[in-house]
This record gives C-alpha cells, sequence and structure tokens, in this order.
C-alpha cells in the first residue's frame, strides 16, 4: 500500500474513531494528518515502511507536536518484510508506530507492547511488582528463574531496574506468580529541544519549520499556521489545507505572509510583510487575519 493509500485508510480509521482531521494530501511532508478527538491530538505521517522514517522526520514531528499540544504519531503497513502486527505500538527514534487498524480506538501512548529488531516483543516491567508477588509466592530467585528458564542475575536486574523483558518471558512469570508484573507508566516520546523564537512584533512564540504543510506555526491563546512566498501550485496546495484547518479545528488561524502581494488565496488571507511588522499583539492579528 502506497503512502498515500496509508492516508486515506488512517483518516478513516481515525473519523470512525470520532476524531476530527485534516489531511495533508499531494504535499512532500513529514506530517500527514493533523487530528483531534476527545483523546486528544495527533499529528501523524503516514508511510508503508515504518523504517523508511528518518531521524531528521522524526525530530521534526516530535518538534511540532510538542509545540502544538499533541502526541506525534507514525502509521505504517510494515516494518522490514514485516506486516505491524494488531495490537501493538512499534517505536521508532521514540515515536510510537502503529498500523491504521489500531486508530479507531487510539487512545494517547498507552500499548504496553513495545517492537524490537533483536529480542521481538518486549514489555515494561515493574520491578516492585515482580519482587513484592515473587516473596508472595515464596519462590528465591534462583528458583524462580529456573521455573521461566533465564538467568538469576537477569530476576535481579528486573526487580531492581526500571527495564524491559521479552513478553514471552513476562507471560510466563506473571503465570508462575500469579498477577501482573508490568508498569503502568507509558512511554513517552522523544524529547526533542523546541528552539521558538517570536513572531515579528507580535510576542507571540514561533516555530520555523522545514519540510511541512506550512512554514511558521506561532501560538499563543490561538495557533496560526503561516506560509511564506511559494510557487502557484504550492500554495493552491496550501489555500486548500488551511482552509481544511480553519473549518475544522478551533482557535486555529491560518494565513498567507507575503513580500509581493496582499489580499486572498482561495480564500485565505495573505498578509504583507510590512503589515505583520506593526502588528503588536495577538488580538491585532486576529483583527488583521480574520
Amino acid at each position: 500500500m502506497k503512502k498515500d493509500q496509508v492516508a486515506s485508510e488512517a483518516r478513516r480509521e481515525l473519523e470512525v474513531g470520532g476524531f476530527a482531521t485534516v489531511l495533508a494530501s499531494n504535499m512532500h511532508t513529514f506530517a500527514n494528518i493533523f487530528a483531534q478527538g476527545r483523546e486528544g491530538k495527533f499529528i501523524i505521517k503516514a508511510v508503508h515502511n515504518i523504517d523508511s522514517v528518518t531521524r531528521k522526520e522524526a525530530d521534526a514531528l516530535s518538534k511540532l507536536s510538542r509545540f502544538m499540544g499533541a502526541e506525534p504519531l507514525v502509521v505504517g503497513e510494515v516494518s522490514k518484510n514485516s506486516k505491524l502486527r494488531p495490537g501493538v505500538s512499534y517505536y521508532r527514534f521514540s515515536i510510537r508506530c502503529i498500523s491504521p487498524e489500531m486508530l479507531a480506538d487510539l487512545a494517547p501512548n498507552g500499548s504496553p507492547l513495545l517492537a524490537s529488531k533483536s529480542v521481538g516483543l518486549k514489555v515494561r516491567i515493574d520491578g516492585a511488582k515482580l519482587r513484592r508477588l515473587r516473596k508472595i509466592s515464596g519462590a528465591q530467585v534462583s528458583e524462580l528463574a529456573s521455573m521461566v528458564k533465564i538467568s538469576s542475575s537477569t530476576i535481579y536486574k528486573h526487580e531492581n531496574e526500571t527495564d524491559y523483558a521479552a513478553a514471552a518471558t513476562v507471560a510466563k512469570l506473571e503465570k508462575i506468580l500469579g498477577g501482573t508484573i508490568r508498569a503502568e507508566e507509558q512511554l513517552s516520546f522523544s524529547k526533542v529541544a523546541v528552539h521558538a523564537s517570536t513572531l515579528e512584533g507580535t510576542g507571540l512564540q514561533a516555530l520555523r519549520l522545514n519540510s511541512a504543510p506550512f512554514d511558521i506555526v506561532a501560538k499563543d491563546k490561538n495557533y496560526f499556521e503561516i506560509s511564506l512566498d511559494a510557487n502557484s501550485r504550492t500554495l493552491a496546495k496550501r489555500a486548500a489545507f488551511f482552509h481544511a484547518i480553519k473549518e475544522t479545528f478551533d482557535s486555529n488561524y491560518p494565513f498567507f505572509l507575503s513580500k509581493r502581494k496582499k489580499g486572498r488565496v482561495l480564500g485565505v488571507p495573505v498578509l504583507g510583510k510590512e503589515e505583520i511588522s506593526k502588528v503588536h499583539s495577538e488580538d491585532e492579528l486576529l483583527d488583521l487575519v480574520y
């Protein structure tokens, strides 16, 4: 399945789950879908193979998501030559990766399973739970290790460190001990530093971007997606995308910022550099844009 097909299927699944969505279609971008629902906000990159996502793309997706109060997400079909497993979250550069089928029931970063190229599926262990259940059972570390067929040092490590273990090993331990040892805490996405500046004299925080559906996003009480001068084809694509953003999400006010002209592109406002240089607050910007 091609990237655009994955994006379209992902959007359908999100809408089944009650999300409002906007698709950045026919664009070369690290952010294909913007989604918002009761479960939160997500900014999504759609790909066929999740291993094709580069660190640069992952960092950009993480920065934009953090700036906009969303969770970054990669949606794909395969990893290497294997289809992504239903109900399993994979991770690439600390960003959660899932299949489109999981989107209808999407919740913020809640899957306990992690895909690893080295040892298969892994699960995060709560060491205190493991130690407590082992003592309740009366088993010595060496006895438990023998039953599960792992080393005593591995049991000690799991009891005293925040660590991951193979899902099959965790299942054996839980069966023997008669209780869950999985950590309840959730994995967090990549903590890439976000260096925001300000938008002209407005005082709004602004994040400059490359390979996004817009060149700048600014925020205070609202969000302002901004496109700079580009060729007519790119402007038309972005205008359609901006119109959808404005109509779909509250408190989002996209516009174009141009050195050459003022007016509108397919209904989206175009501000001149001179105009915005005279803006000194978010309220003034809102009055000027909408």
